[in-house]
């Protein structure tokens, strides 16, 4: 039982200097963490949200120009 702590915690210190040397921390931070474009990505998901609440409200003067606007944001992706 102790003897298998001791692999595990002796594994971990080896699986944690091996990422350090070959970088491969950095490259598990940017995989797992968010990035600016993850950020852009959601800032623009809740704008599209936001223009498909003003037309299903049924603003007449505008629904138009943001009917329009959507579909140009939405060919974009």
């Amino acid at each position: 039982m102790i003897q298998g702590l001791l692999i595990k915690k002796i594994i971990d210190i080896i699986m944690k200097q091996l990422l350090k040397q070959f970088k491969f921390d950095k490259i598990q931070e940017y995989v797992e963490k968010p990035n600016e474009l993850d950020k852009k990505v959601k800032s623009l998901e809740g704008k599209i949200k936001n223009l498909e609440k003003l037309v299903k409200t049924g603003c007449k003067t505008k629904s138009k120009r943001v009917k329009s606007k959507l579909n140009k944001i939405k060919e974009r992706f």
